[in-house]
């Protein structure tokens, strides 16, 4: 049998957040029978832990949405590593998170973890026009110059006006290789908190209710439009809103270094919500 997990992302309640299965016992599972298991959790995405291959890594993880394998571990790292402390796997502190060649570094307790993102930081001007029509907003609604911005990766940031945010309707069939996820934000400089929606159609997640690695990326953009401190440490929050119950809150810090961000965090609790069995290799439970 297939003990799993479900546990709520960035979540400030139960049943809000990010949903994410946790298979913390894998190794005994083969390819297809970790696509079975993601498509009968059917959360956004199911991790599989895995022992480490290098002794760098605390573990190793397979993520799969319930059409695939993705090669991303980055979402899915927070909830996996609360997850794999609160049931006594590894103690509280900084785990390591191997997911391909990636390695995710986590600070994780019983209820909630922090993702470290680091590395050069990428800034980059990106054509407000294939944006706009991805969000399905006009120029109207733009507040400032879109951005791909984050650490060694990009995200695609499109700042608009408040009301835009809540008003953005995206269009699956806009967004290509080039632009698989676009994060909508408004920014409240008077409250350092950002307003954003995620859409990660590329990714197999319609609109993401809580992406962490977007929250640390945002404190780039931060830096990049002269919106955080030259030099140090700030703090900000992002509050990320998918509709009804599916909001969810991250505690985020941008490290900054000669006008350079360098590290970022993103910070929020982990809820668990459920747990269960699944038969192994298509036998029902006994």
């Amino acid at each position: 049998m297939i003990r799993y997990e479900v546990v709520d992302m960035f979540a400030e309640a139960p049943f809000a957040g990010s949903p994410l299965g946790v298979v913390p016992d894998a190794a005994d599972l083969t390819s297809d029978a970790m696509a079975s298991v993601a498509r009968a959790i059917d959360t956004p995405e199911t991790a599989f832990v895995l022992p480490p291959s290098d002794s760098y890594a605390t573990y190793r993880v397979r993520v799969f949405t319930p059409a695939g394998e993705t090669p991303h571990g980055a979402h899915s790292a927070a909830g996996t590593a609360a997850t794999l402390v609160r049931l006594g796997r590894f103690p509280a502190g900084r785990l390591v998170q191997e997911c391909g060649s990636a390695r995710h570094r986590v600070t994780a307790t019983v209820t909630g973890a922090t993702l470290l993102a680091e590395g050069p930081a990428r800034l980059l001007d990106l054509d407000p026009a294939p944006l706009l029509a991805a969000a399905g907003l006009t120029a109207a609604d733009l507040a400032g110059p879109p951005r791909s911005a984050g650490y060694r990766t990009g995200f695609a940031f499109l700042p608009v006006r408040p009301g835009a945010v809540r008003a953005a309707r995206p269009d699956p069939r806009r967004f290509r290789d080039d632009l698989p996820a676009l994060c909508v934000v408004s920014w409240d400089g008077s409250r350092h908190t950002a307003t954003t929606r995620v859409f990660a159609p590329g990714f197999g997640i319609p609109e993401d209710p809580a992406c962490g690695p977007v929250a640390a990326a945002l404190g780039v953009w931060l830096v990049g439009e002269d919106l955080a401190a030259t030099d140090g440490t700030q703090d900000y929050t992002v509050r990320q809103d998918a509709g009804p119950g599916r909001s969810s809150r991250f505690t985020c810090s941008v490290t900054v270094a000669g006008g350079q961000a360098v590290t970022g965090t993103a910070c929020g609790p982990v809820v668990p919500v459920a747990r269960g069995l699944l038969g192994h290799d298509h036998r029902p439970l006994s």
